[in-house]
């Protein structure tokens, strides 16, 4: 079983943080002056959801984006480095 990209798992936290807020897709492109099919399409992986849109779609729920960058690591758990052997 294949783990979710980011990207999709960036659309289930925005998805929920809707659902949870009682927020419809609808209402939330008519706050943010886009077409409902856009936001659909966003929220589905039709159109990237980039990361400035997910921003104003949790700040719709009251809630913050933060990206943090980590160590990349192998199938070994070994920390990759941009060398090549």
């Amino acid at each position: 079983m294949t783990q979710p990209s980011p990207a999709d798992e960036l659309q289930v936290i925005v998805r929920t943080a809707l659902h949870d807020k009682g927020i419809s897709q609808a209402e939330a492109a008519r706050q943010l002056g886009l077409s409902t099919k856009h936001m659909g399409h966003m929220l589905t992986g039709r159109a990237p959801l980039a990361l400035d849109w997910a921003e104003r779609l949790l700040a719709l729920c009251g809630k913050r984006l933060t990206v943090r960058a980590v160590a990349a690591r192998n199938h070994r758990g070994r920390a990759v480095t941009g060398r090549q052997p």
